[in-house]
């Protein structure tokens, strides 16, 4: 009877995505002998989120996939062809106050509903997450959490948050030859910097500052690799109707690799700066995005296993709302990157060469609030 009563006095309100999207890549890879081996492939994805507000401060939201994708591998083993659910993420944000100033608290659960070694067949034939993240995900049971404070200061407010992410165990190879047991990405904390200044006709900006801290990786309970420390700072100029830009970048700090039996920091930084530009334009309906994102080189020498020259991307992608009533529509997606990963492949003669890609995205999505 008080559960009843208490479900019937919430007031529900929330929206529905469900849609469709295909991907589609291509590169210039060569063999060392001089003979072509073409890297890419496709994916065409159908994903579904919900987001539900039951109560004044309390909202629940989750969201899944489904994907079919076809990966031809440059080494020359082959193609391959993927299909499954991704990953499940369910969650709960709660509103409410602390020493009288709003805060939040997120708790997201990742359930392991997708292909665990989806991500380790298809990572050959794709572009370097560097630049194109991966669209599919098959990990272990996860949980993560975020605190936050906002502090309203005029016209303008400052938010500050902290949270922690814990990473489950999952086998990316089980099944196969390179199969090495149950792998446990390492957990991170992070601690992020918010503020927000508005202006007139619904424009504002925001200054973002983030910082990561990576615990170990392990493998079968072993410590394999403790990524290091990244700090993160952005600013966007959002204006709604008209011109809109978004700049930032990352520093990484040295990782930890496993020499001797204990872990020592790595010579030089394995992991390469990288900043990106993102200006766009509201044309009522239509937007048009274009963005540009430059990876430096890596601390290591073009000799070295670890070296990552790193490389840039360009890429345009508009984007259309159909505003069918009050409470639907539909978003139509577009876009093209042209990639460049500075030498990350071998020509005929064995010396490094540069490696391009072209990706291409279609999509589109209906959205209905309730």
């Amino acid at each position: 009877m008080v559960f009843l009563f208490f479900i019937s006095s919430l007031t529900f309100a929330g929206q529905l995505s469900v849609g469709g999207q295909f991907d589609s890549w291509s590169g210039n890879y060569v063999n060392p002998d001089g003979s072509p081996a073409p890297n890419g492939g496709w994916e065409l994805w159908a994903p579904l989120s919900l987001s539900v507000k039951v109560d004044t401060g309390l909202s629940f939201y989750g969201q899944t996939g489904y994907g079919n994708g076809k990966y031809t591998d440059p080494s020359g083993s082959g193609t391959i062809y993927l299909n499954n659910f991704s990953d499940t993420v369910i969650g709960t944000e709660i509103a409410f106050k602390s020493f009288s100033v709003p805060s939040i608290l997120n708790i997201g659960l990742n359930l392991p509903t997708g292909d665990q070694t989806w991500e380790l067949k298809q990572i050959a034939s794709s572009i370097s997450t560097d630049f194109i993240n991966s669209r599919y995900r098959g990990r272990g049971l996860g949980v993560s959490a975020m605190y936050g404070l906002s502090f309203p200061m005029g016209g303008s407010e400052i938010g500050v948050a902290a949270g922690y992410s814990y990473s489950g165990t999952f086998d990316p190879a089980i099944g196969t030859a390179a199969d090495s047991g149950q792998l446990k990405l390492g957990d991170a904390l992070f601690m992020a910097f918010n503020h927000v200044q508005s202006f007139s006709g619904n424009q504002s900006q925001i200054i973002r500052l983030s910082a990561f801290y990576f615990l170990s990786t392990q493998q079968n309970s072993s410590n394999v690799y403790q990524a290091g420390p990244n700090i993160n700072a952005s600013y966007s100029w959002i204006n709604p109707t008209a011109f809109s830009f978004d700049f930032g970048g990352q520093y990484y700090f040295p990782s930890q690799l496993p020499i001797g039996g204990q872990f020592v920091t790595e010579s030089h930084n394995s992991i390469g700066p990288r900043f990106y530009l993102s200006p766009s334009y509201a044309f009522g309906d239509l937007a048009i995005a274009v963005v540009a994102k430059y990876v430096l080189q890596n601390g290591y020498a073009i000799t070295d296993l670890l070296y990552n020259g790193g490389g840039f991307l360009f890429g345009i992608d508009p984007s259309y709302r159909l505003k069918l009533d009050e409470s639907s529509a539909l978003k139509f997606t577009a876009g093209y990157d042209y990639v460049v990963t500075l030498d990350s492949g071998l020509d005929a003669s064995g010396n490094k060469t540069n490696t391009l890609f072209n990706n291409w995205t279609f999509g589109t999505s209906y959205e209905v609030k309730f």
